[in-house]
């Protein structure tokens, strides 16, 4: 019995000597691991709403989110056309770190993020972003209810239709001091976000057809990625406004599983690319103002 006992603490500990190897090796396998031990539903829920959890620091912003969810969630299954697949979870951070690690891109300088069909809020947003936290957390909630009724592993769709779904769904939240006004002369202008086949976040690679001006007295890349989700969000509200039951059926193919771009297509009988240059030529000829060439 001693010499079994002894083979297996040896095999144990030659578990965890090789575990612990693998972790120093793979910088991937460490953020994961930081990632699932930070997990927002393992923090407590809310009394008061079970969808709200909150590291115990954060309990008077949790206070606040689940005050607002009810609206939120309200609000997204109305643009979204249905209600959520089931009860969205929203994660409230009090540490900066702990929330990097969980928001699997160990960034703590995002204000929200959704992961694994749940919404992370950093603690700016009960802070020097307050102002944001209502649109930022509906803005999430669009992700965690489109991501909710797919499928694992369906393809992506591209990240202006999700960040523009987003930005209409929560009537502006993550293209804040971008108005539509703004956004509109931006492109008669030429400076078009690209809608380009982007899966996923890359704030730093939003493309343009023409850089936007820069205004030395705003973060150079917040700038950009709020200006390119206005149009975005403008793009995706003129598609529903100019067709909503298109709209709608282009939703259920994506929940479904299906791909964008012939999803796309066969709802509206167009592509991308086309229905956007329309869109341009009706803002240019709203304003009487002439297309400016990229």
């Amino acid at each position: 019995m001693p010499r079994i006992m002894a083979k297996a603490w040896g095999f144990g500990l030659a578990f965890i000597a090789a575990a612990m190897l693998a972790l120093a090796l793979r910088p991937d396998l460490r953020l994961a691991a930081r990632v699932a031990w930070n997990d927002p539903r393992l923090l407590p829920a809310f009394a008061d709403d079970a969808r709200v959890h909150y590291e115990p620091e954060a309990r008077a912003c949790a206070e606040v989110v689940a005050e607002i969810a009810p609206r939120a969630i309200a609000q997204i299954e109305s643009a979204h056309g249905r209600p959520f697949a089931q009860p969205p979870i929203v994660g409230v951070y009090a540490s900066f770190e702990n929330y990097a690690s969980a928001n699997a891109m160990d960034d703590p300088g995002i204000a929200a993020v959704t992961r694994a069909g749940v919404a992370l809020l950093s603690p700016t947003l009960c802070g020097a972003e307050r102002g944001r936290l209502e649109g930022v957390l509906t803005h999430e909630l669009s992700h965690v209810h489109l991501s909710g009724w797919r499928p694992l592993g369906a393809p992506r769709p591209p990240q202006w239709f999700t960040e523009g779904l987003a930005v209409m769904a929560s009537h502006g939240g993550g293209a804040e001091g971008v108005s539509e006004a703004e956004a509109a002369q931006a492109i008669r202008d030429g400076y078009r976000v690209v809608l380009d086949e982007r899966r996923w976040i890359d704030f730093a690679g939003l493309a343009f057809e023409r850089e936007p001006p820069r205004d030395p007295k705003l973060d150079a890349l917040t700038q950009r990625q709020r200006l390119a989700y206005r149009q975005a969000g403008m793009f995706v509200g003129w598609l529903r406004m100019r067709d909503e039951t298109a709209f709608l059926q282009l939703l259920r193919a994506l929940e479904a599983g299906e791909a964008f771009e012939p999803s796309f297509e066969i709802a509206f009988s167009e592509n991308p690319s086309e229905l956007w240059r329309r869109l341009i030529s009706d803002l240019s000829d709203r304003s009487g103002v002439k297309e400016q060439s990229p």
